[in-house]
């Protein structure tokens, strides 16, 4: 088993009922915090990968494996990473790159359908490069607080990593330097990972 060092942080050794269950990932929650439960190795940084997915209802035990830290570095070329990530998937919006400026996301927290909002996403992929590049306090004025009140648990977990400088492993490997972890982060999710991206390239530049 290979998991998300917050996750475990948090989890571990911990009795959690499943609190959702779908095709290919379920969801556990403790005291607000949101785990994502996969067969596969984890891509996001509440990630931890099972033996088999358990069904909504079922009580679990989350137990000690192998440790992926989910930490961000600074790019070393941060103005052609955010090029390479327009070229692909467009450019920013204007508002992210408006509320970046302004240090506030409280009009794009919560913002779209599903269990990860697109506001949210896009705010979490900002916040969590500027974490990493040392401008933590940024970050954290970007994702604002009292999040449960505003968005979805997952969406305010992911969030809350991401304004400590934790993001997906295909972000992870394209700030390290692998070009190719681009597409990767962009097939993440129905449309999590376009969102990520368009965050970081805002985070990279402004």
């Amino acid at each position: 088993m290979i998991a998300a060092r917050p996750a475990l942080e948090r989890l571990a050794g911990r009795r959690v009922k499943v609190a959702g269950a779908g095709r290919d990932a379920a969801y556990i929650e403790d005291g607000g915090f949101v785990g994502i439960l996969t067969t596969t190795a984890p891509l996001l940084p509440n990630g931890i990968q099972v033996a088999r997915l358990p069904r909504a209802g079922e009580a679990i035990v989350v137990v000690d494996g192998e440790v992926w830290e989910p930490a961000l570095a600074a790019a070393a070329h941060p103005g052609g990473v955010s090029a390479r990530i327009s070229a692909a998937a467009g450019d920013p919006p204007d508002e992210l790159v408006a509320a970046i400026r302004s240090a506030d996301g409280t009009a794009l927290v919560g913002r779209g359908p599903g269990l990860t909002p697109e506001g949210d996403d896009l705010v979490a992929g900002a916040a969590a490069v500027l974490a990493a590049s040392g401008r933590g306090s940024l970050a954290a004025a970007l994702v604002g607080t009292d999040l449960r009140r505003r968005t979805t648990a997952l969406s305010a977990t992911l969030l809350e990593l991401a304004g400590t400088g934790l993001g997906p492993e295909p972000l992870q490997a394209l700030l390290a330097g692998d070009p190719a972890a681009l597409d990767r982060l962009l097939r993440l999710g129905h449309s999590t990972g376009r969102a990520y991206a368009l965050g970081a390239a805002a985070g990279l530049i402004v």
